[in-house]
């Protein structure tokens, strides 16, 4: 079993967290941004990724790999069974999905894809030495395409960090003071919200070395959140629940 990732994707870390707390042998597959297109569109029907590939199924995206692996390995189940807290649980991944993942991802790229050496990180992590050199050669070219497609202008930037800021404590009224989203057990509600904020959190539990954030700008969003319930929360759920790979 093969895990296709972006090496520091947030999104990418929730199937990676669901595969080690399920205890499931796989490997990581590191994919480099851009040039994943083509290598995806062969195996799935969009470029997005995570891609779960086992010997009888291709699966993409990180809900569809919940949905999967509670399908086919039951043990430590990461979704209710009912359906009332099944369709809650979903229903809040999904806004998570839309409201604190993508916004994250577009503050934090309209600072740092100013610093080369820490996106080359994160985007050839665990690769072979000759692709950090071909990043090398085209790492310009590719961060301002990612600029263009992900932040577009400091006045989006701006207001996806009003949507996030809204999110953020719409998901700290929905906790209260639960350990837990859904009822009173670990769920992929709460691994999908403590995944997409690890970038906040940056727990030592993460599999990523994420190491010192370069970007002032960055930083400050990092520290304005430092102190934040919701992140304190995130980082217990790593510390209680982020099984390291075997």
């Amino acid at each position: 079993m093969k895990l296709l990732i972006f090496p520091h994707s947030h999104f990418c870390e929730k199937a990676r967290w669901a595969l080690d707390y399920k205890g499931i042998d796989y490997e990581p597959v590191a994919v480099m941004p851009g040039l994943h297109m083509r290598t995806i569109r062969r195996i799935a029907p969009t470029s997005t990724l995570p891609v779960l590939v086992t010997d009888d199924d291709t699966v993409q995206g990180s809900n569809a790999i919940f949905d999967y692996l509670d399908e086919h390995y039951p043990e430590r189940r990461l979704t209710p069974v009912d359906n009332d807290p099944r369709a809650t649980c979903v229903a809040l991944e999904q806004r998570m999905d839309e409201n604190l993942g993508v916004p994250i991802r577009q503050i934090l790229y309209a600072s740092l894809l100013e610093h080369p050496d820490f996106i080359a990180q994160c985007f050839t992590h665990s690769m072979p030495a000759w692709k950090r050199g071909f990043y090398r050669l085209i790492g310009p070219v590719l961060r301002k395409k990612i600029y263009a497609v992900y932040v577009r202008s400091p006045d989006a930037a701006a207001a996806a960090r009003v949507q996030f800021d809204t999110a953020m404590n719409e998901l700290a009224a929905e906790l209260g003071d639960r350990d837990y989203l859904i009822g009173d057990a670990f769920s992929r509600a709460d691994l999908a919200a403590a995944s997409l904020l690890s970038l906040l959190a940056l727990p030592p539990e993460h599999p990523f070395p994420w190491g010192d954030v370069p970007a002032p700008e960055a930083r400050a969003f990092i520290d304005d959140y430092t102190d934040n319930p919701v992140i304190q929360w995130v980082r217990n759920l790593y510390r209680k629940h982020r099984v390291a790979a075997a």
